[in-house]
């Protein structure tokens, strides 16, 4: 069993394209999905530390023993959540990634972005 993670918002439009998209990528067979309204938001800017905290348990399981082979932090269109744009969504993604390689940096990490389409795109660092 190959197990890899999400960080997703709790949005069920965006769920079933990153899955395919994160078993392609790390070719897993299990997703482990830690979904919050607008996690990128929350992970950036670390104000909710209650949430924060709760997100890096989580993660902290989904490593340690499923031995995930990959985390990734996903930003949207439309997003309830958070609903700032694009740009700064991404920018939130790649703080938010910063932020989680402080605790796994053992654990290959990426961002995505999906688009008005429901179509992944995987950011650069």
């Amino acid at each position: 069993m190959r197990f890899c993670t999400v960080i997703n918002c709790m949005d069920g439009r965006v769920q079933l394209p990153v899955i395919w998209y994160l078993q392609r990528r790390f070719q897993a067979e299990y997703v482990d999905s830690i979904t919050e309204p607008g996690p990128n938001c929350i992970l950036a800017n670390q104000t909710d530390r209650v949430a924060v905290e709760s997100i890096l348990e989580r993660l902290h399981i989904s490593v340690e023993r499923h031995h995930s082979a990959g985390v990734a932090v996903v930003g949207h269109h439309d997003c309830a959540g958070n609903p700032a744009g694009k740009e700064e969504q991404n920018e939130q993604t790649q703080s938010a990634l910063t932020f989680l390689r402080r605790h796994h940096s053992d654990v290959p990490m990426i961002g995505l972005w999906l688009d008005g389409d429901w179509r992944v795109v995987e950011l650069g660092d």
